[in-house]
C-alpha cells in the first residue's frame, strides 16, 4: 500500500531581513508554478507585506489577493491575516504568522521564515518541537551566510 506524501516543513532561520526573503520565496513558488498561501499575524501586517509584493522587482510581477477576494480562484497567491483558511487546502504555506496551523498537513509544504530577533527565534523553536512531535519531515536552513 501507497503511503500517503508528508509535509515537508522548511525553516529558514537567522533570516536578516525577513520580508525581502519572505518575497523571493513567493516569488520562487510563483515560477515553479504552485499555490501559496502566505499567513501574516494582522490586517496591517498583510497590507504592508501586499505592498512589498507589489513593489518586489523593477519587472517581476507576483499576482496575489486576500484569500477571500472574488479574484481568489484565478490568482495563485493568497494572503490571509491571522487564520489559516481550509479553502487554501494543498497549498505551499509561506508561514510569517506567530502561530502554526490546526493541521500542517493540509498543505504541500510549509515555510517558515525565523528572523534573527530572539522572539522569532523562540517562537520557531516552540513550533519546530510541535511540528517534530507531529511527525513532520523537516528540513533546516541557515541563511546566515546568505546575501
Amino acid at each position: 500500500m501507497k503511503r500517503p506524501k508528508m509535509t515537508r516543513i522548511d525553516f529558514y532561520t537567522h533570516v536578516a531581513q525577513p520580508r525581502h526573503f519572505a518575497c523571493r520565496a513567493a516569488q520562487t513558488v510563483y515560477r515553479k508554478g504552485e499555490q501559496l498561501l502566505i499567513v501574516l499575524p494582522d490586517d496591517a501586517s498583510l497590507q504592508a507585506f501586499s505592498l512589498a509584493l507589489w513593489s518586489f522587482g523593477d519587472i517581476s510581477f507576483i499576482p496575489h489577493c486576500q484569500w477571500q477576494q472574488p479574484e481568489a480562484d484565478m490568482t495563485p497567491i493568497w494572503l490571509a491575516a491571522g487564520c489559516f483558511p481550509e479553502v487554501a487546502a494543498g497549498r505551499v504555506m509561506l508561514n510569517l504568522s506567530p502561530d502554526m496551523p490546526a493541521d500542517p498537513a493540509d498543505f504541500s509544504r510549509i515555510l517558515e521564515v525565523v528572523g534573527l530577533d530572539e522572539a522569532s527565534t523562540a517562537v520557531a523553536r516552540n513550533r519546530y518541537r510541535r511540528y517534530l512531535d507531529l511527525g513532520f519531515d523537516i528540513h533546516h536552513h541557515n541563511m546566515s551566510d546568505a546575501a
